[in-house]
């Protein structure tokens, strides 16, 4: 079933883009799927052919479907233009399947085009419709299924994840809406792939019928951004269109949709943005639905990973989704090394038995759909050669290929099983960006290697059969695929994927990528120790892939397997491996694919990686101990230079052979690193010693660790497995590129002696180590092999082995009734007689055979300790009413073996404790335990008839005092044969025959020397069968020293108890390779101080000092908790000590070490660790001594911290906010304070509801501390909770780290700091006010006589020259002008009555801001949030300490998760912590002198709600508008205001005051609401926000924030004192709380002294107002004591912008409410409330008369001559603020050189705030305000001449520059904005370059308040970057009220009424020359010209020429009278 569209061609499409070139693509649309098609060329005639296909469900083509086609322009860099779009209806092809159209397009405006396309339907129908009897849509089912009947139901949602959300950065927040409710989930910090897994419920009264026509709109959103972008993307949709979606992943009827339960699981919904068209996908949301009647439980459906959903059915699309699709292509080549599945049997149908156990295909998954492979029966190395096709939707939801290795199961359960499990993401395999970096899905052809259990069929293996399924990392090799990814276009949508045959010649081509090289790794065990088995035999097994597998018949021999060892008992916790005879090796060659361009490259990134994370833990270690700021700003330096250096070096070339995965990657890495290099260069010269920068290295970090992702690697990894008695217990895996070899960048790892730790198979213990090894490793080439020097100069030797076997009979030895050869391998599997051993090619005998010993079969077990306990156990026995006698065997081990008793003390030792009976085992009076048989497991301290056994421990303790002189090998052989001997081949093998030994060996080794190059393995035949037998391999150092280890272990914290008391029985257990030793026990601490050393001599260490600087031995430290019962560890450490050899010796610094429980960071550990050369020459400490306790040793001084008596004061306040613990309630609470050891119980709270503070608030108790801060013990706050049956569990606890803020001095210190940085608080507040206060201060102190500040409207690009000269009036780079304000246009009486004046002069109002400093008047703070965020929440006085929940124990699965709740309630408090002296000890007086009253408290609250700040807009999102409303809580009194509605406003002013009463700390919380009162209205309550405030902190702070200070102390008018106290009372309370003498004033108050600091009046009021009037200020000493308080920080009068939050929003802005709270003692009378109303705007009228306008540069088409000069038709246009009219005057027509006579009147109305100074504009929503700038322009009547205006001016009638007199004078200066050019621009025109006789004063005035001015002021014009003059302009300008104005009335221009005043026609000069005044001009203009003198003497020849030319004329006729005369 499918519907094909065909894109024939386009005819006649209209050409949109300007550049001439319109390249094409369409998009088909049906049925919510969307495809789009490839660009095509240059055409406007298209030939497309291009097809689009279709599915179509079950319900076919119905006559709703519609396809909608578009075409598009193709820009690439930009989006393409919708060309038209056209929609066709389907339905016809039920009839006619093919069906030819022609379509006309149409326009985004629905208008026809002349423009058609040609398509092609193609319908292939749904199968016969008996199948489908009735089209049931989702609406046809709810009719006939739901209920209409009303009852309460509840939507359940669950909101799980979202994947791909495209806003970076990005918080996300998911928000569902249902009708007019609104929840949301948690916020998801900085992810675009966020986890929710919230559930969201919506209750509702309805029946389901109503209830499923709901629309559910889910949005997510981005937290960080506050405005409209902050959607990222919505979807929509009908409630019961989810009811009857078919339920993904099962099929119970239980689950599907009835009448009762409608249930939608797991779907996942595509986000797009609702401007947005064509709509492009921005992520995607997992939702799951529910909706459940009153009382009806939850059905869970069942668990399914969201990887194995079927993502592509299973996905709800919105209409018109602009989406890219492309085929997928998965190659599968082949499969090798499989693990046999399954035991032989006789295959099905035959008689044949399997020998190959695995019947492998492969399974793919995908967006939830499965593919699989051919199957092959019986082959574990299959070949398949299948393409997989899938769709792949660009972005898509699924970006998950799951690769499944499955092996056919048909003899036993039929379940096919899975042999290993593989997830490759898709974005490892590409990258999406717009830039050329970007590339699809591509990936080898490259092997994929899978993991998974063991690959041996054991039993023991079974239970790890989940590691094949791959959701746990697998850690055995399980076999490799061979697979190539690519990606094909693709023009149709398919949910289901199809498998195909490859290609034919795909093998071919595969072949080059496969070539194998072979390679050689070698790894040396240098020590192996921390084992927990003791009674066995160890090995070590190397595997990389199938290679070294010992386990595996398929895997060649070779050297994988070290020797067998029996481990030695450390003697205090753990076994050990000695192998001082000789350090096994292993050396395994394979052959693998020759990737090493590859994994240098990994190694070259991660090198790069580790040296910055390097240099970020020294940052950090400068930053933590607060180090210079020179030296972390080097180090910063120093890590940028390094982090530079690395990221330029270049990557390796690759090689001709590589996939295309490989160039794109290293494309790629080089584009990060050059970006992550200019970055870090970038930022060298702005480095601040700041976490910030500290943060930005570690987000480059991260950066290099994704491109070290590298998912071709192909070759295994390093598996190293430690085998006991054969079977796997323990591995270490590793990435085989740590120990590639090469010779510049080899791998982290390679050629490193290391310490690795070895974790147990499949336990979920993350920090149990199963054995700690030394160990190196290499890798190479064959031919790198044989040039390779093993570190420390070793070198390996070979032996030849084989163990020679007896048994006894009776009393004689010998091979009668051997269990196994006679001569054979160690696990007795081979028989291996001497002479069957022949050399192999290349090697030849180097000795004879010998008997060699196991070392551990010679040793006691105290071999190597300082110290030992022997313990053995006596036995005696009886029978049955007889009375105890010695048993058969007298004395046994602990593990109930024969031993030999109570031996002699062994030379070198001393006895500390004699042989005695062990007193702390249980048992009765004389130590007996009794049981029923000797080896029973259950021994009971008091006797029953049924007991025949008894036993009793004997221990003895000594000490080594000597050196233990042990026998030599061959006196050992001599004396015993070289036998070992055991009870069975399984036990241990021990030296010297017991009564209880059947079995016995001894070894025999012969070494074997190499001839050439070759592999060393025995073909030994036996038993009619060929055995490859490797050799043992050793490593020799011929460099063996001694060296000695130190670790001080002092204290511990925070750390994890099991206990439900939640202390803590500790002891540690420390670790230095063999040698153990145990710290003593604490009791019941939380940060138990051991103070204890620990000293291991005679380590040995091979290689030189420098090979043992470069891989310390690590120390090891297990905390331990001894329990009732048993043990149980809690928590292990791991460090490297600190090499202290080759150098003088200088105490180490003892550090807080992370100890970690359950893989989590749970507590810390002071400790120091050094290790010291055994040496002649050494400077080695002296031993630390003895510790006072007798146990052990002590930290010595100098690293031990200097302990001080101090003194610990706590003011315990009360409790807060106890929640639930255990399904119970808190209600019994007691309160524990411990430090160091010391613990204070405060006294219990009786009524923790009514009344939840303490009875009594000051305490104390000494204790001794370290004098370093970062050495002290925490101090924890405990609360238990005593519940009946005397269980008191701890519920909740707080821990304090730092103490400096709870030292005296410190804190003395701070207050006294806030002199000196008076306004350190207000440095927090918003940006904008700092700014104003800093330039005013810069303006003041660079011109007295400067008084307002100029900000330039205009930055030009080229001004930064001009702004650092100063121009002819003294204008200055700060833009400032000498201006003065003269009193008489200052409205300051008007504006100080208001408090709203003042909140303006601090919001950017400069007028308002220096008329109140000129003035003396106080202003106030604006804190841009709560002021609680500036102040440290106000715990100055009284902290709040968030109690941590502690999770419930026991293993309900009811437990509370403590992550998420994590706060179990709030403890109210303080401490004072300082150093005491033995004197002061004594004395009780704390420094608390004075603590607050301990009862409820009843106080005054008066709270100001001033006005709402961009309002969230929940009812009318579209409108963007509200009706905002207050509503008030406090405690059980709500004040619902409904006058506080304003309507249609986002903005709205309150304006309000309410007074309520409360108690704390009953009711302590304030909460003030913003409602919606349309949505009131309407029926429903809908809160827009809210906000809370704590009047608790506020009233107990000693910042008095319960009443800010106003900064002058006023007894009269509207800034009088409003505090109940005045400053004299205020300040002596504050010093006496302080612990401040209280201050000394002088005789006239004027001075005061506090703290030896002297304050004088004279200080803080330094301008010229008139303080002495006692009407108005108060007395001087009242000042001097508010001046000395603003000086010590105390709170200032404020306001502060609080945010509002909404409950069902959590994390999302709702807006912002100005407002603050006073707080008064309720016994007080508070003082009056200040006025908070606004000033009502005033109606005004400006009227200005335009006289004439003089001197404007005007252009002109008439060519100049004699009386003519540019002549230009004129006139004055006029514009005011908010005005949509503009006024325009008469024409002054031939106006002459820009000169031209107006007298014209410009009247304009408006609405003018006083208090802004602004102009009010009445909005249908909410009200703009603008500047009050009126603006005039000279034009020119004919635009074509020059349509722009000559000139304007801007005049701000609230700032206007006063007229000048002379035109002259009317200079730019003038204008605030102008900035004089820069000098040489000759192009910049400047009328006023002309010097002046006198310059003029420029003042600035109001209008308002002045009324009326006039005169002159420049016209200009922009003129490139820069404002040049253009003329003058004469005005005058009045402003008066509505009133004034109708009693004064005048028309516009010269219309009646023509008056007030009267304005007369101008007189105008013309060009015409028909009158006397015009000729006048002209001869006036000729004589003025610049070219007079030329027309003068033109005239004047022309005279002159007349005259003779008459002369000549008349000459004749004169000269002929005067001769005939």
């Amino acid at each position: 079933m499918s519907l094909s569209i065909r894109a024939i061609e386009g005819k006649n499409l209209p050409l949109l883009e300007k550049s001439g070139s319109q390249s094409t693509f369409v998009m088909a649309e049906f049925q919510g799927y969307s495809l789009t098609s490839k660009v095509f060329g240059n055409s406007l005639n298209p030939d497309w052919n291009e097809l689009f296909e279709f599915p179509i469900g079950k319900m076919g083509i119905t006559e709703d479907d519609l396809i909608l086609f578009s075409v598009f322009t193709y820009r690439t860099e930009a989006r393409g233009k919708l060309i038209g779009k056209c929609t066709t209806d389907a339905v016809q092809l039920k009839i006619n399947s093919t069906i030819i159209r022609e379509i006309k397009l149409k326009d985004n405006n629905g208008l026809e085009l002349k423009a058609t396309v040609v398509l092609e339907l193609i319908y292939v129908a749904p199968p016969p419709v008996e199948i489908y009897r009735k089209v049931r849509t989702a609406e046809i089912i709810a009719q006939e299924t739901l209920s209409i009947v009303k009852d309460t139901y509840q939507i359940q949602f669950t909101v799980h994840e979202c994947r791909k959300l495209t806003h970076l950065p990005c918080d996300p927040v998911v928000v569902l809406t249902i009708g007019r409710d609104t929840r949301s989930t948690q916020i998801a910090k900085d992810t675009t792939d966020p986890i929710f897994e919230e559930s969201i419920p919506f209750v509702t009264y309805n029946s389901p019928f109503e209830i499923a026509k709901e629309v559910v709109h889910v949005q997510v959103l981005n937290t960080l951004r506050y405005d409209e972008a902050s959607l990222i993307g919505e979807f929509k949709f009908v409630l019961m269109t989810a009811f009857y979606s078919d339920p993904i992943g099962w099929d119970e009827p239980a689950y599907r949709a009835n009448d009762t339960c409608r249930t939608m699981f797991k779907k996942w919904v595509m986000l797009t943005h609702p401007t947005e068209w064509p709509k492009n996908i921005k992520g995607f949301t997992l939702l799951s639905m529910s909706l459940l009647a009153s009382g009806q439980a939850l059905i869970a459906p069942p668990r399914i990973e969201s990887l194995l959903l079927d993502v592509m059915s299973n996905i709800m699309r919105p209409s018109e989704i602009f989406a890219q699709y492309q085929k997928l292509v998965i190659r599968i080549h082949l499969a090798e090394d499989l693990p046999p599945m399954s035991i032989p049997y006789i295959m099905p149908d035959s008689n044949l038995i399997k020998t190959c156990f695995v019947d492998p295909y492969v399974q793919l998954s995908y967006s939830g759909d499965i593919s699989r492979t051919q199957l092959y029966y019986s082959e574990d190395n299959p070949v398949f050669m299948k393409d997989i096709y899938y769709n792949l939707e660009v972005p898509t939801i699924s970006d998950t290929i799951i690769f499944k290795l499955m092996d056919r199961d048909i003899e036993f359960d039929g379940i096919d099983d899975p042999i290993g499990t593989l997830f490759l993401k898709l974005d490892d395999i590409s990258y999406r960006s717009s830039d050329d970096i970007g590339f699809n899905p591509m990936f080898g052809p490259t092997y994929l290697n899978f993991y998974g259990r063991p690959r041996e069929l054991k039993d023991d293996y079974e239970k790890f059969d989940y590691l094949n399924e791959g959701w746990v990392p697998g850690v055995a090799f399980r076999g490799r695929l061979l697979v190539e990814i690519f990606t094909k276009p693709s023009y149709s949508v398919g949910l289901f994927s199809d498998v195909y045959d490859s290609p034919a010649d795909a093998k071919t081509l595969v072949e080059p990528f496969v070539n194998r090289k072979k390679f050689i790794l070698l790894v040396g065990f240098i020590e192996a120790a921390m084992i927990e088995f003791g009674d066995a035999t160890v090995q070590f097994e190397v595997s990389v892939g199938d290679y070294g597998n010992s386990m595996s018949d398929r895997s060649a021999a070779t050297n994988s397997l070290t020797f067998f060892t029996q481990p030695l008992f450390d003697g205090t916790k753990y076994y050990y491996c000695n192998w001082d005879e000789g350090r096994p090796a292993c050396l395994l060659p394979m052959m693998w694919e020759d990737v090493s361009f590859r994994l240098h490259t990994v190694n070259i990134l991660e090198k790069i990686a580790l040296r910055l994370d390097d240099n970020l833990k020294l940052t950090n270690d400068f930053i933590q101990v607060e180090a210079n700021e020179k030296d972390i700003k080097a180090q910063m330096k120093r890590t940028l230079k390094d982090l530079a250096s690395d990221c330029q070096k270049e990557l390796p070339e690759l090689p001709a052979i590589c996939t295309n995965l490989d160039k794109s990657l290293r494309k790629l890495r080089h584009f990060k690193l050059k970006k992550i290099a200019k970055a870090a260069l970038s930022e060298i010269p702005n480095i601040k010693a700041t976490w910030d920068f500290y943060y930005t290295m570690c987000v480059y970090r991260d950066k290099i660790k994704d491109a070290c992702m590298e998912p071709q690697t192909q070759i295994p990894d390093l598996l190293i497995w430690m085998l006991i008695n054969g079977t796997r217990v323990a591995y270490y895996k590793a990435p085989i590129h740590w120990f590639l070899y090469n010779k510049k960048n080899p791998g982290r790892c390679c050629d490193k002696i290391r310490n690795v730790s070895l974790s147990y198979l499949g336990s979920k213990d993350a920090d149990r180590s199963a054995c700690l090894l030394k160990c190196f490793s290499w890798l190479g080439t064959e031919e790198e092999y044989w040039n390779y020097d093993l570190p420390s100069d070793g070198r390996i030797t070979v032996y030849a082995e084989t163990y020679e076997n007896q048994t006894v009979l009776g009393t004689q030895w010998g091979v009668k009734g051997l269990t196994r050869p006679e001569f054979s391998t160690a696990d007795g599997k081979y028989p291996l007689p001497l002479s069957a051993f022949l050399p192999p090619v290349g090697w030849e005998w180097g000795e004879e055979w010998q008997i060699t010993l196991d070392f551990s079969s010679i040793v006691s077990s105290d071999y190597g300790l300082l110290e030992y306990t022997d313990k053995v156990y006596e036995v005696e026995e009886r029978e049955e009413g007889k009375t105890w006698s010695s048993a058969k065997q007298i004395w046994t081990t602990l593990e109930m073996e024969e031993s030999r008793g109570k031996q002699d003390l062994p030379n070198g030792w001393v006895i500390l404790v004699d042989w005695k009976v062990n007193e702390e085992q249980p048992g009765d009076e004389d130590g007996w335990q009794y049981a029923v048989a000797i080896d029973s497991s259950d021994y009971n301290p008091s006797v029953k008839s049924g007991h025949f056994f008894r036993r009793r421990m004997w221990v003895r303790h000594r000490k080594k005092v000597g050196e233990t002189v042990l026998p030599t090998y061959k006196e050992v052989i001599e004396e015993t044969g070289g036998w070992s001997y055991a009870k069975t081949f399984e036990n241990k093998f021990h030296s010297g025959e017991l009564n209880s030994d059947i079995v016995r060996r001894r070894r025999w080794r012969r070494m074997m020397n190499s001839r050439s190059v070759g592999p060393c393995v025995f073909e030994v035949i036996g038993n009619d069968q060929i055995v490859h037998i490797p050799p043992v391999m050793m490593i020799e150092f011929p460099e063996v020293n001694k060296y000695e280890i130190r670790a001080y272990i002092y204290q511990g914290r925070e750390l994890y108890s099991p206990e439900v008391s939640g202390m803590i029985n500790s002891y540690c257990v420390v670790s230095c390779w063999r040698y153990t030793q145990i710290t003593r026990l604490i009791n019941q601490q939380l940060s138990p101080t051991w103070d204890q050393a620990f000293v291991f001599k005679g380590i040995k260490i091979n290689g030189n000092t420098n090979d043992v600087k470069n891989s310390l031995p690590a120390v090891d430290i297990t905390i331990w908790h001894k329990g009732a019962n048993q043990d149980t560890p809690v928590g292990v450490c791991s460090v490297d000590p600190t090499p202290l050899f080759g150098e003088s010796y200088k105490p180490s610094r003892m550090k807080w070490y992370p100890v970690y429980t359950n893989g989590k960071h749970h507590g810390d550990i002071l400790a120091a660790f050094e290790i010291f050369l055994e040496m002649v020459g050494e400077d080695i400490p002296f031993m630390p001594p003895p510790h006072p306790t007798g146990f052990g040793l002590q930290v010595p001084p100098g690293i031990r911290p200097i302990l001080k008596q101090s003194r610990i004061e706590v003011l315990s306040w009360g409790l807060r906010h106890l929640q639930f613990w255990s399904g119970k309630p808190v209600d019994n609470p007691n309160v524990e304070i411990e430090c160091g050891g010391a613990i204070l119980t405060l006294p219990k709270i009786e009524d923790v509801i009514n009344n939840p503070n303490f009875p009594k608030t000051a305490h104390f108790f000494d204790v001794s501390l370290p004098q370093e801060n970062n050495f002290k013990p925490p101090i924890n706050i405990r609360l238990l909770d005593q519940r009946p049956n005397g269980f008191t569990p701890l519920v909740g606890k707080y821990v304090i780290k730092d103490f400096k803020p709870f030292d005296p001095e410190f804190i003395l210190k701070q207050l006294l700091a806030a002199k000196e940085n008076r306004n350190l608080e207000e440095d927090k507040n918003s940006d904008k006010n700092s700014l104003i206060s800093d330039t005013i201060a810069e303006s003041e102190e660079s011109n007295p006589e400067t008084l307002i500040i100029i900000e330039d409207e205009i930055e030009p690009t080229g001004c930064a020259a001009c702004l650092s000269k100063k121009n002819r009036l003294g204008r200055d780079a700060n833009g400032l002008v000498p201006i003065t304000i003269v009193d008489e246009s200052d409205d300051w009486e008007f504006l100080s009555m208001y408090w709203w004046s003042r909140y303006e002069a601090m919001q950017g109002n400069r007028l308002l801001y220096k008329t109140f400093q000129h003035h003396e008047l106080p202003i106030i703070v604006v804190y841009e949030s709560e002021i609680e965020e500036y102040f440290n929440n106000f715990s100055d006085s009284i902290q709040q300490f968030k109690l941590q929940r502690c999770p419930k124990l026991g293993g309900d699965p009811n437990v509370e998760d403590p992550e998420k709740d994590p706060d179990i309630g709030m403890y109210k408090g303080s401490f004072r912590i300082y150093n005491i002296t033995q004197d002061e000890s004594k004395n009780k007086e704390l420094i608390y002198g004075t603590t607050p009253t301990v009862g409820p408290i009843q106080i005054n609250v008066r709270c100001y709600a001033l006005q709402g700040l961009k309002l969230a807009c929940p009812s009318r999102i579209k409108e963007k508008t509200c009706d905002p409303f207050l509503r008030l809580q406090l405690g059980s009194r709500e004040i619902r205001d409904e006058s506080s509605i304003v309507k249609t406003n986002r903005n709205p002013r309150f304006c309000k005051v309410y007074n309520m009463n409360t108690i704390i700390p009953n009711m302590p919380q304030l909460i003030v609401q913003v409602w919606d009162w349309k949505a009131t209205i309407e029926g429903r309550e809908l809160l827009i926000g809210e906000t809370r405030i704590d009047l608790e902190n506020r009233y107990l702070s000693v910042k008095r924030p319960m009443c800010g200070l106003t900064e002058r102390y006023m007894i009269d008018g509207p800034h009088r004192w409003r505090d109940f106290m005045t400053p004299v009372q205020i300040l002596e309370e504050w010093c006496l709380a302080n612990g401040i003498a209280v201050p000394e004033y002088s005789s006239d108050g004027r001075r005061a002294g506090v703290n030896d600091d002297m304050f004088s009046i004279e200080e803080f009021e330094k301008h010229g107002v008139n303080f002495d009037d006692k009407t108005v200020w108060g007395e001087p000493k009242e000042r001097t004591a508010l001046y000395i308080l603003l000086e010590f920080g105390l709170i200032r009068d404020y306001v502060e912008k609080r945010l509002l939050t909404n409950p069902v929003m959590p994390g999302v802005p709702q807006g912002r409410i100005l407002m603050w709270v006073d707080i008064f003692p309720f016994s007080e009378k508070p003082p009056e409330p200040m006025k908070v109303d606004e000033p009502v705007p005033v109606n005004q009228e400006l009227r200005v008369i335009v006289y004439e306008v003089t001197d404007v540069e005007t252009v002109t088409e008439i060519e100049p001559g004699p009386g003519i000069d540019k002549l230009n038709d004129l006139y004055c246009q006029g514009h005011f603020s908010g005005d949509s009219e503009v006024q325009v005057s008469e024409l002054h027509r031939r106006a002459v050189k820009g000169d031209a006579m107006f007298n014209w009147r410009f009247i304009f109305n408006f609405s003018y705030a006083y208090l802004t100074r602004k102009v009010v504009i009445p909005g249908t929503i909410e009200d703009t305000y603008l500047d009050p700038i009126v603006t005039f322009q000279v034009r020119d009547s004919d635009p074509s001449v020059q349509p722009d205006a000559y000139g304007y001016v801007h005049l701000n009638l609230a700032y206007l520059p006063r007229g000048q007199p002379y035109k002259k004078w009317a200079l730019m200066d003038m204008i605030p904005e102008y900035i004089e050019p820069p000098k040489g621009k000759d192009e910049v025109y400047d009328p006023d370059d002309q010097p002046l006789d006198r310059p003029p004063k420029i003042t600035y005035l109001n209008l308002y308040k002045k009324k009326k001015t006039q005169g002159w002021w420049p016209l200009y014009r922009k003129q490139g970057d820069y404002l040049v003059k253009n003329g003058n302009i004469r005005m005058e300008l009045e402003v008066m009220t509505k009133e004034q104005a109708d009693k004064r009335p005048a028309g516009i221009g010269r219309e009646e009424p023509n008056a007030n005043p009267l304005i007369p026609p101008p007189i105008r000069t013309t060009t015409q020359f028909g009158g006397l005044q015009a000729k006048i001009n002209t001869i006036i203009y000729i004589l003025k010209s610049p070219n007079r003198w030329k027309f003068i003497g033109g005239l004047i020849g022309s005279l002159l020429g007349m005259v003779f030319g008459s002369l000549m004329f008349n000459a004749p006729s004169s000269i002929l009278a005067s001769i005939t005369g």
